[in-house]
């Protein structure tokens, strides 16, 4: 047996031992309506993203990053930023977004004032004590609304006071919970989480293959079929991604004009047909399935190529490792992604060896 061939066997081995973990992701739905993406180890349910991965909020260079991280979340979440972070004296404010909401009658506006409380590192809850005042708050910055925005969850009598002013105000909670299930939901969320949890990310990218979920309640896309979870459509996004978790892009290419968008069902699809392959794929690249019409994806392919098939490009920043026609066979797909994933070992541990690690 060659060195090689035994390689891509342990490889395998390697995933397939991984579903003893008994990690299971709780899923009442689907996407569609919220899937809570906390694990359930042997019956107890378990965050998916360890908030301490962010750094407290007290002193130094990086006690800005819980705010920042709100920042990044309420604009994925649609929300548009007025005030940014800042250092110095805020007034009670942590940041100002606004909602730009339309209807029959035109469009209203609500500015939300941002409370951000980090509080994941101690454990404890938010108290009435460290966010108060809400009312005189809102009034000093002009706002119609609130956002209470935690890593963990307020506290009984916070709880309280924020149903009261409820009665009278918008008021929007995002506690460590309701964070992670939306980041977790889409492509571009997963950006997100890859970039600020980049340990716990990478964990539950793993751990998530094996979950047991329940049948979706429509068919799903053709580019979901051939995933573990969703692609990336958007390519700066999932190069976000890939940088934040240190694995390359797994980007595909077609044309959407070509009567069979360049068989991408047929290349693609017997392509990634292998359950081991979608499990590679998933743990070492980030995918992202896009139209040549897309002037990120059409840099990918090559002048000379017509796009008959569709173009299976594997990127860095600094490295091409493949780019060629989808090869419309399982068994030489798992070659092909076998083959990367060492050109990557290898690649990292040259590396290593040039710094003297």
């Amino acid at each position: 047996m060659t060195s090689k061939m035994k390689c891509q066997r342990s490889t395998v081995r390697s995933f397939q031992g991984r579903r003893a973990a008994h990690l299971l992701l709780e899923t009442p739905s689907q996407i569609e309506q919220g899937c809570s993406p906390s694990f359930r180890l042997f019956g107890k349910s378990m965050p998916a993203l360890d908030f301490t991965e962010i750094p407290p909020a007290h002193a130094g260079s990086v006690r800005d990053q819980f705010e920042l991280f709100a920042r990044d979340v309420l604009e994925y979440f649609g929300f548009e930023t007025v005030r940014g972070p800042d250092r110095g004296p805020d007034a009670g404010r942590d940041l100002i977004v606004r909602d730009i909401r339309t209807g029959a009658s035109g469009s209203t506006v609500i500015d939300f004032l941002v409370s951000c409380k980090h509080k994941a590192h101690s454990g404890n809850s938010v108290s009435e004590s460290e966010d108060q005042n809400f009312r005189d708050r809102i009034g000093t910055h002009s706002c119609q609304g609130l956002i209470a925005f935690y890593s963990t969850v307020p506290s009984g009598t916070l709880a309280t006071h924020l149903a009261e002013l409820k009665k009278s105000t918008e008021v929007l909670i995002f506690d460590a919970e309701s964070i992670e299930k939306r980041l977790l939901a889409s492509p571009p969320g997963r950006a997100i989480a890859a970039r600020y949890f980049p340990k716990s990310f990478s964990k539950w990218v793993v751990a998530s293959q094996y979950s047991q979920t329940e049948a979706p309640p429509r068919a799903l896309p053709v580019f979901d079929r051939m995933f573990l979870r969703e692609p990336h459509s958007d390519l700066p996004t999932a190069k976000i991604e890939a940088q934040s978790r240190g694995v390359p892009v797994f980007a595909v290419v077609y044309d959407p004009n070509h009567s069979q968008r360049s068989r991408i069902d047929y290349c693609l699809g017997t392509f990634m047909e292998w359950e081991t392959t979608k499990r590679m794929v998933d743990e070492n690249f980030v995918p992202a399935v896009g139209p040549s019409t897309d002037e990120a994806f059409l840099s990918l392919v090559p002048s000379d190529d017509p796009l008959e098939e569709c173009r299976l490009v594997i990127f860095t920043p600094t490295k091409t490792y493949l780019s060629a026609s989808t090869y419309a066979n399982p068994q030489v797909a798992r070659g092909w992604v076998l083959a990367v994933i060492e050109a990557i070992r290898d690649d990292r541990d040259a590396g290593k060896r040039t710094d003297g690690t």
